[in-house]
């Protein structure tokens, strides 16, 4: 009974059952939270495993699967707009995320100027770009204005 009881201890940080979900999903869900758990009891069973609480290994699953999730390209609907919308704005071209600019040989910590200021007449550099469209960009003002405003 050990073992149940401490499954369902983990379970319960996490209630993911509803009255309006279907029986089916209902039992989907439950086997994916018990094959979590399951992992978590086997991560520590390694033989030097990071302290982490379920919370966090919950997490770091979540963010390793959409880091290697690839979206199918599905045919589109009705007809193309008139305007092109760059894709940096599309919310089918997504995971745009920050990151440092990588360090070369010459520059430990490169620098480079940000598009949104340098539009703007302003000099100014940073050292964080999208990592998608490797352009540098201040964070988080420029980053967001840049991926959401068509002329900014």
């Amino acid at each position: 009974m050990g073992g149940v009881d401490r499954h369902d201890q983990f379970l319960a940080s996490f209630p993911l059952m509803r009255k309006s979900v279907k029986g089916y999903k209902k039992m989907f869900f439950y086997m994916v939270d018990i094959a979590i758990c399951n992992a978590y009891v086997l991560y520590f069973k390694l033989p030097n495993p990071t302290k982490q609480s379920i919370v966090n290994f919950r997490l770091n699953i979540a963010e390793d699967m959409l880091y290697n999730l690839s979206l199918p390209n599905y045919p589109t609907r009705g007809r193309p707009s008139q305007n092109e919308c760059p894709t940096r704005l599309q919310a089918k071209h997504w995971a745009h995320f920050p990151e440092h600019i990588p360090s070369t040989e010459k520059k430990k910590i490169p620098t480079k100027r940000c598009r949104v200021c340098l539009k703007h007449n302003i000099r100014s550099e940073t050292t964080w770009q999208c990592k998608k469209c490797l352009v540098a960009l201040h964070v988080p003002k420029c980053f967001e204005i840049f991926h959401t405003i068509q002329n900014y």
